[in-house]
């Protein structure tokens, strides 16, 4: 009797999570409306990227050509280490907040991911056009196993992604910011005080 008094109250939480088997892989194009949000959260992501680029290539004083040539884009934490690495080689101290910025670009590539990688279905049970992510059948990379086995795109769903990307894209613009202003500093410094840059040969 006490064993099944305990199967009846057994926490949900263990209970296996189960699919919805009303939900069928979306052949079509999506509906425009979401089609729409999702493009401009992965167009501003896309913008996102081109300011770290734009940050990483001034601090090695290189083109965007260049950069192409030797670089790809690092994970969010190697991507900052390496920031912050360049900033003690030119000797820039800040207070700027390194480790917010990495948190906000771990969140955002994982909304990337989330948007590139999952399967977009619909309800074929519901009357309605009610679409769903299902995780992706391969492996989603770096936190897809928070990732919920299903859940619904809304407008909800949609605008919390698009506020992940712009919170990753304004620490980086700040840091697109500040980076600028101290550079502009040392070269400065480098033109007035030739002794100060390091590049220069000794003759």
């Amino acid at each position: 009797m006490a064993r099944k008094m305990a199967k009846k109250t057994a926490p949900k939480s263990r209970r296996l999570e189960v699919f919805n088997s009303a939900l069928v892989p979306l052949a079509a194009g999506l509906p425009a409306s979401i089609a729409a949000n999702v493009g401009v959260t992965l167009a501003r992501h896309a913008y996102l990227d081109w300011v770290l680029g734009q940050v990483m290539y001034s601090l090695m004083e290189i083109s965007i050509k260049q950069g192409r040539v030797i670089m790809k884009l690092p994970r969010p934490s190697h991507y900052i280490a390496a920031v912050e690495d360049l900033f003690e080689f030119h000797g820039l101290d800040t207070e700027f907040d390194f480790e917010a910025l990495a948190r906000r670009l771990e969140t955002s590539e994982r909304t990337r991911n989330l948007l590139t990688r999952s399967v977009y279905m619909r309800d074929s049970s519901s009357k309605q056009v009610v679409i769903h992510l299902a995780r992706s059948p391969w492996d989603p990379g770096p936190g897809g196993e928070t990732q919920p086995e299903t859940q619904r795109v809304d407008r909800r769903f949609l605008a919390s992604r698009r506020k992940e990307v712009d919170d990753a894209i304004r620490g980086a613009e700040k840091l697109q910011s500040v980076t600028n202003k101290l550079l502009r500093k040392m070269h400065e410094l480098r033109r007035k005080r030739p002794g100060y840059n390091r590049r220069k040969s000794p003759r």
